[in-house]
């Protein structure tokens, strides 16, 4: 970098996240060209719209690089990979919209880093550093990220978080209602209830996953506005929602907000459990920051012009960066032993039918069922048929039947995110299974 200032192009400097990208920039030593739709005036503004090609491309010229906040139909993006400039993008980018981009601009000579934010961003070093200690593509990677109550109140981050709670299935790993967890964060969170977290598309993460399972999901630190998404989730009416009770939340703030902010990433597998709690102060504060520190990494990385289309994991590495970004106060802890999930809760928590008793299983394969599952299992009445099953009173395909020294009908199963409901049998029914 030159003794001048580096000259970066925010674009959408108007909204939440643009201004807290120019300011923090600003107070990081860069030269600040704000780009709006409507200029005010100020000599630090410039007429940026980008569905007019050429008034992007005018004020990129001359810029050393330039920070998209704005994902509307990737213009800047593809600008950027023609003219041979450099590009972060904080906006979440589609899996299909991102294979387009690497395709199109195969020989591109310009560079284009997505996903250059917090979550996804710093959130991608972690899960690519993580799997690089997973060699035979064993693991499942599970993600816990806050929506914040001051941060997603915009009418776009309200859209997302709609389209996200009211989507069954992500990744294309399983489907139905939305799972929950309760992970142990550090204070001031503590523990918190998460829900699943759906995506119409392939997850940000899907591409580091390489066939992995992918398990999201997220909490509002609002603990008031938390509990009551996880009733109408536990009573099967989260997804059934329209966006209109989601919009009444909308409001515009003029400051970004620091309030605490945790993400855990954990990658699981038979052998090793890896796990790093990332800590930081404001949402969209921690993700300027983390644009910034990756923008001065690109601006000094001569390998990395020319390079067409990257995700972050794939231009910077954790090592690069985890020093800069600790220093501007976004932190990537190792794992801690007393954070993580601490229990399974159920997806669905409403009225079970008739001869269903709720359970939650242990999570250690081969474990033996406890007292309270025994005595559960021996009270009711046994259903005619399992669902999802193929025979009389056959098991689901959900639970594994272990047949260990002393315990020929222990029940087990290997995902400490499933809840399950098993059928009651009546009790001279379990006393023969028993002894027999």
């Amino acid at each position: 970098m030159s003794d001048l200032k580096p000259k970066v192009l925010v674009i959408g400097a108007s909204g939440a996240l643009g201004k807290a990208v120019c300011d923090v920039f600003s107070a990081r030593h860069w030269n600040v060209l704000r780009g709006l739709r409507t200029p005010d005036g100020q000599p630090d503004s410039v007429y940026v719209d980008l569905e007019d090609e050429q008034s992007v491309a005018e004020a990129m010229a001359g810029v050393d690089i330039v920070v998209n906040t704005v994902p509307l139909n990737y213009t800047a993006e593809r600008i950027a990979l023609t003219t041979g400039a450099k590009l972060l993008s904080l906006a979440i980018t589609e899996m299909s919209a991102q294979q387009g981009l690497r395709n199109q601009y195969l020989r591109a000579s310009g560079t284009v880093v997505l996903n250059a934010g917090l979550a996804p961003g710093v959130t991608n070093l972690v899960v690519n550093d993580l799997v690089s200690h997973d060699r035979y593509w064993k693991g499942r990677i599970t993600i816990a990220v806050p929506l914040p109550w001051n941060g997603y109140r915009g009418a776009e981050g309200i859209r997302l978080v709609h389209a996200n709670f009211t989507t069954s299935g992500r990744h294309g790993a399983y489907s139905g209602s939305h799972d929950a967890v309760v992970i142990s964060f550090p204070e001031p969170i503590g523990d918190t209830e998460c829900i699943g977290w759906s995506e119409r598309n392939d997850g940000w993460v899907q591409r580091l996953a390489a066939g992995r399972m992918v398990r999201a999901y997220c909490y509002i630190d609002n603990r008031r506005l938390n509990s009551w998404i996880v009733r109408l989730n536990k009573r099967d009416i989260l997804g059934r929602l329209p966006l209109w009770p989601f919009l009444r939340f909308q409001r515009r703030f003029d400051a970004p907000t620091e309030e605490p902010v945790s993400i855990w990433v954990s990658l699981k597998t038979p052998e090793f459990e890896h796990s790093r709690i990332i800590t930081c102060t404001g949402w969209y504060l921690s993700s300027a920051k983390a644009a910034e520190v990756m923008a001065a990494q690109l601006l000094n990385s001569e390998h990395l012009a020319g390079r067409g289309c990257l995700d972050s994991n794939e231009a910077f590495t954790l090592a690069e960066l985890a020093g800069p970004l600790q220093e501007c106060g976004v932190v990537v802890h190792n794992h801690l032993p007393e954070i993580g999930i601490h229990r399974a809760v159920p997806a669905y928590a409403g009225r079970p039918a008739a001869g269903w008793a709720p359970v939650w299983v242990s999570a250690i394969a081969g474990a033996a069922p406890t007292p309270l599952v025994r005595r559960l299992m021996r009270v009711g009445r046994r259903p005619k048929a399992w669902p999802y099953s193929h025979g009389r009173g056959s098991p689901p395909a959900r639970i594994a039947r272990h047949r260990g020294p002393g315990r020929k009908h222990g029940r087990t199963v290997s995902a400490i995110s499933l809840s399950l409901f098993v059928p009651q049998r009546p009790a001279a029914e379990a006393r023969h299974s028993t002894t027999t």
